[in-house]
């Protein structure tokens, strides 16, 4: 009969193991980790797409992956029903696994920089990227690879992008607010400028046959001043109070600039020379502004190309077992309700409750190794460790020093 000492000491070197083998499964992340974030598109942005598209309210490729959803309340919403977070605390959340307060870039309420999921991964050798329709300097991406107290910080994100996070891919339009990220400023460090469809594939071709290591790699892709050209070219509805906020025009057009997809491809490409892996982030940035000006027609245009961009990642992944592939959003815009489908190639009928932010939950779509822990319903600072392998912020930055 065993002793009371003999048994104690015998739990405790079970709990001891357990506790080994669990910090030991947190300990892999993934090799490859791909998250896609559509800025603004909550269940029913995924919804007016899908009836558009196929005539089904669930035609979208990523719908087959659906796991969950997750809240996305921040420090200044949270409690406050009639508040909802913007995409700096939501990508803070999603980018560090930590709640700040809205306008804050991966910074705690006290000023303390949070390690992101791109800076922690790229300690451990993998390769990373940022890819938007948007300006690069936005909240949403550079939740990713930067730290401000505002997030119109644009000159300084640029900046810690350049000279501190460095990206090997860097993707987007180019100018917020007058400021961002410039061409002299890429090349002076040390980064390739690409400005075309053209002039990405050349590079990338390139790439793929050079001599130079991976971690050589530095490419920032300069597609369009302010924002890639809107994905739905038809007739809009009228506007005679001038309520649109944002361009009916891009600068540039498709005839030169690459789709969303055509980034991801190539961003893909680039980045799969890496040895140790690669993170990757994709954002649809420009559903979001669609949803402000209540545009379904923008609005749905945008979250077809971002599905588009999910089936070049699956097209990608597909076969693999290293690689991890989440899609979700920062929040909800627009308060969007379908009322009615009206067949596929039509739009369907809609309701707009806001021309902002909403606190709804957002949709979770996940395939690959971690997809199982963003089951039901989660906080979208969950998609944090998972990322990293990681149950914690903190124990993701002490494994990365």
């Amino acid at each position: 009969m065993r002793t009371p000492r003999r048994l104690a000491s015998t739990i405790l070197t079970l709990s001891l193991a357990l506790a080994l083998l669990a910090t030991a499964a947190l300990a892999q992340a993934p090799k490859n980790v791909i998250l896609l974030i559509g800025d603004g598109m909550g269940v029913e942005q995924v919804k007016a797409a899908a009836l558009y598209a196929t005539g089904r309210p669930e035609g979208l490729a990523f719908e087959a992956y659906r796991v969950g959803r997750a809240t996305t309340d921040s420090l200044t919403s949270r409690g406050k029903p009639k508040l909802a977070t913007d995409s700096a605390a939501a990508g803070t959340a999603l980018a560090t696994g930590a709640k700040t307060n809205n306008g804050v870039i991966s910074q705690a309420p006290d000023g303390r920089d949070l390690p992101t999921v791109l800076e922690v991964l790229a300690r451990t050798g993998k390769l990373t990227g940022l890819v938007t329709t948007v300006p690069m300097t936005h909240a949403t991406p550079a939740s990713f690879g930067a730290h401000t107290a505002k997030r119109t910080q644009y000159a300084e994100i640029a900046t810690a992008y350049f000279t501190g996070s460095r990206p090997n891919v860097l993707f987007g339009a180019v100018v917020a607010g007058g400021k961002g990220v410039t061409e002299p400023g890429a090349r002076d460090a040390g980064y390739t400028v690409v400005r075309t469809r053209d002039e990405l594939q050349a590079f990338t071709q390139a790439a793929a046959k050079s001599a130079a290591g991976p971690a050589d790699l530095h490419v920032s892709g300069q597609f369009a001043p302010d924002m890639l050209p809107w994905e739905y070219t038809g007739p809009l509805p009228p506007d005679p109070e001038k309520k649109r906020k944002y361009p009916d025009h891009a600068d540039v057009t498709y005839e030169t600039a690459p789709h969303l997809s055509e980034m991801t491809r190539a961003a893909l490409r680039l980045l799969e020379r890496g040895p140790s892996g690669f993170f990757l982030m994709i954002e649809g940035g420009a559903i979001d502004w669609a949803c402000h000006d209540n545009c379904i027609e923008r609005c749905v245009g945008e979250t077809l190309e971002f599905d588009r961009a999910f089936q070049a990642v699956m097209d990608w992944a597909k076969g693999r077992t290293d690689t991890l592939v989440i899609v979700t959003a920062d929040h909800e815009t627009g308060g969007l309700k379908v009322v009615a489908g009206r067949g596929k190639g039509a739009m369907p009928e809609v309701a707009w409750s806001s021309g902002g932010h909403t606190p709804a939950a957002v949709p979770v779509y996940a395939w690959g190794p971690g997809a199982d822990r963003l089951k039901g319903a989660i906080d979208n600072t969950a998609l944090f460790g998972v990322m990293t392998g990681r149950a914690t912020p903190a124990a993701a930055e002490a494994a990365a020093q």
